[in-house]
């Protein structure tokens, strides 16, 4: 695989191309993403953990940039800490999973968003929602 470095790089270039789009940026705006917030990227292969500690130093909500090296692939989502009393059944996503099989994971649910135990200041669980079409 090619130098890490290169391919965040190539990620990060990608995301800023994408800025240039109104429609993407309507997107952010539609995902409370105000003029700026950062966006973190991180290639499909970064673990959750990983990418949750770098998410924690920023305020939600967080506008995560998911990049495929392999295929080009660029998609968009947002985490933010769920303040939603528990209803029904959170799901539990192993922190050594990565960011693409979550975002994934996200994609074949209903509605485009996903409840998850993991802990964000004082709430108990997360909330992920992609955006609402590939902009690939």
């Amino acid at each position: 695989m090619a130098d890490e470095r290169l391919l965040r790089r190539k990620a990060a270039f990608e995301v800023a191309k994408k800025l240039a789009d109104p429609n993407i940026r309507r997107q952010f705006i539609e995902h409370r993403h105000q003029s700026g917030d950062e966006v973190l990227v991180a290639l499909e292969s970064d673990t959750i953990d990983d990418v949750y500690a770098k998410m924690r130093r920023q305020s939600p909500p967080v506008t995560v940039g998911i990049y495929w090296p392999e295929t080009g692939r660029l998609e968009f989502t947002t985490f933010e800490p769920d303040q939603a009393p528990p209803a029904g059944q959170r799901e539990g996503i192993g922190g050594a999973a990565t960011i693409g099989m979550l975002f994934d994971h996200v994609s074949n649910q209903q509605g485009n968003t996903l409840r998850f135990n993991l802990a964000w200041g004082a709430a108990a669980s997360m909330h992920v929602e992609r955006f609402s079409a590939s902009i690939a």
